[in-house]
């Protein structure tokens, strides 16, 4: 049991399905006012950067308070594949959105891993909402 809720964190939480549209944690209104606001004529990778950093910064809060929560939720015997599930993650994304940045696709570099980041990080905070 404690082997499979690992796994089942770890890898998209094939049994529990998806959450509702609606309850699904996606960016927030000051994520898309700052890139709203994206001056297309000067500078805007690194303007798009500063948006995907400042967003990161607060869904990671997000992420760990989620986290946190959850470790209320299960339980006890559940806790420790519960950290080695998020730990493997943490590889996991960091691995992956470092792919990104060194994929030729536009906009590229620091913009496509700080995306890669954030996108892997909503994902993650709707699994651990998901569970329990």
């Amino acid at each position: 049991m404690i082997k499979r809720l690992a796994a089942a964190l770890l890898f998209a939480l094939p049994l529990a399905g998806e959450p509702a549209l609606a309850d699904k944690v996606q960016e927030t209104p000051l994520f898309q006012a700052c890139m709203d606001h994206v001056d297309f004529g000067a500078l805007k990778n690194s303007q798009w950067l500063a948006c995907y950093k400042e967003e990161l910064g607060r869904q990671d809060k997000a992420l760990n308070a989620e986290y946190r929560a959850l470790q209320g939720r299960i339980p006890p015997e559940a806790k420790e594949p519960l950290i080695k599930a998020q730990r493997a993650w943490i590889a996991a994304r960091e691995a992956w959105c470092r792919l990104e940045q060194d994929l030729p696709n536009a906009p590229g570099g620091e913009v496509n891993y700080q995306a890669c980041l954030l996108e892997q990080t909503l994902t993650q905070i709707n699994k651990l909402k998901d569970v329990f």
